[in-house]
């Protein structure tokens, strides 16, 4: 298997769920419905943004932060993913 860049894995799993996993190419299934749930929830939350803004206004944090924690996470596992496979396992 060709070698992974570890931070390319980091970032795409920041900047799409499961996509640093799609790029390594170990676990697909998962990281497939992780990309597919992790967008739709990403789309769903900025449509529903505007409007709903003044309904639930001091919510918007603690999602806005969970989303990012959620999202490091899987920057440090695509990385240790990534590392993994360089090393052969």
């Amino acid at each position: 298997m060709p070698q992974k860049n570890p931070y390319l894995a980091a970032f795409l799993n920041f900047l799409l769920f499961g996509g640093g996993t799609l790029y390594v190419g170990k676990r697909v299934v998962p990281a497939v419905f992780m990309t597919l749930g992790g967008t739709l929830a990403q789309i769903t939350e900025i449509y529903m943004s505007p409007p709903c803004k003044n309904l639930i206004p001091n919510q918007w944090p603690f999602l806005i932060v969970g989303l990012i924690v959620l999202k490091i996470g899987l920057a440090i596992d695509g990385y240790n993913e990534a590392q993994a496979v360089n090393a052969g396992g």
